[in-house]
């Protein structure tokens, strides 16, 4: 203290004027000065806070923008990706390793493999109309792919065509459902994978009661299973759409009755039945799930056909699409 005191004796005589206007100016203060350096005080905080808070505003803003812009480059550079793939897919089918080029060459491939490979296509669906007969051009090279791939690739089940979409795929089968969710019909690996039938379904489709194909949803709306689900935001696509599976006993054609997303564990892959019962129970619970409803009625000797793809937007949803069959040609 004494130290303190000192020093302020000296300093009182060294600025005699300093503490002459200190000691003036805090006579002549008044209240409302001291309140308007508050005041003054308190909007300066004020406006830098705000100031603070536009910039980084500002900033995320630019974040925000810059992300949403790399995102957009980055689907539209997946979809460019994917649309090139699935041109290289298709051109692989018609460079004569997988399509052939007409009547004469499906004939060549079915002569190539003899008769004793094409099934027996003469079994009879009740309540099916089974036109047969008449030269089928489609049928006859779609069924050339199949039996000519069949040599090399056994494990080629047959094919699904959805006439209006992009989905006109090869159908592979192996024993189990795991083999061909990223792997191509060589068994070359592919984000796409394969549409697939069930490994509890029959080649015979005469012997299946629900016929059961899966494939991916990708992100283009265009590749594997993905456009079939114009049928669940279109009533008028679910309306008047028919699914055409071609096997090499014949051309198979479903229409689709009903379209719905649900939990993966549900049982709606079902294919044996211990009843017939059993079975139109099945086909009717089907029907009443659907987002869109049509007027159809099942028996005991009705075909089911169900395709089941992912939701995208969860792991433990389904979308599953049922078409009854209405028509064989051969």
């Amino acid at each position: 203290m004494k130290k303190d005191t000192a020093r302020e004796s000296v300093l009182s005589s060294v600025y005699p004027h300093v503490e002459n206007e200190l000691t003036e100016s805090l006579s002549e203060a008044r209240p409302s000065d001291i309140s308007h350096r508050n005041e003054v005080t308190r909007k300066r905080l004020i406006r830098t806070a705000l100031s603070g808070a536009i910039r980084y505003t500002a900033m995320l803003a630019c974040l925000l923008v810059f992300l949403g812009a790399a995102g957009y480059i980055a689907s539209y550079a997946m979809q460019y990706v994917e649309k090139r793939e699935q041109a290289a897919y298709f051109n692989n089918f018609e460079d004569g390793k997988i399509k052939s080029a007409g009547a004469s060459e499906a004939a060549k491939a079915v002569a190539a493999v003899g008769n004793s490979e094409l099934g027996n296509s003469s079994l009879p669906i009740s309540g099916v109309d089974i036109q047969t007969g008449e030269y089928n051009e489609y049928f006859e090279k779609k069924r050339a792919m199949i039996v000519g791939l069949q040599r090399s690739y056994p494990d080629v089940w047959g094919w699904i065509d959805v006439p209006g979409t992009s989905v006109n795929y090869i159908v592979m089968q192996s024993n189990d459902n795991k083999e061909y969710l990223y792997k191509d019909y060589d068994k070359t690996y592919t984000r796409y994978g394969s549409i697939f039938a069930d490994y509890r379904v029959s080649r015979n489709m005469s012997e299946n009661r629900n016929t059961v194909l899966y494939g991916h949803n990708m992100n283009t709306a265009t590749i594997m299973f993905a456009p079939l689900l114009e049928f669940a935001i279109s009533e008028e696509a679910f309306q008047n759409k028919t699914v055409n599976i071609i096997t090499r006993d014949g051309v198979y054609t479903y229409e689709i009755f009903s379209v719905y997303d649900t939990k993966a564990s549900y049982n709606y892959t079902q294919t044996y039945f211990s009843s017939d019962a059993e079975f139109i129970n099945f086909a009717e619970r089907c029907k009443s799930k659907s987002i869109y409803q049509k007027d159809v009625e099942f028996t005991a000797d009705s075909k089911l056909l169900t395709l089941s793809t992912c939701t995208v937007r969860r792991d433990d949803m389904r979308w599953a699409l049922h078409g009854v069959l209405i028509g064989v040609s051969k």
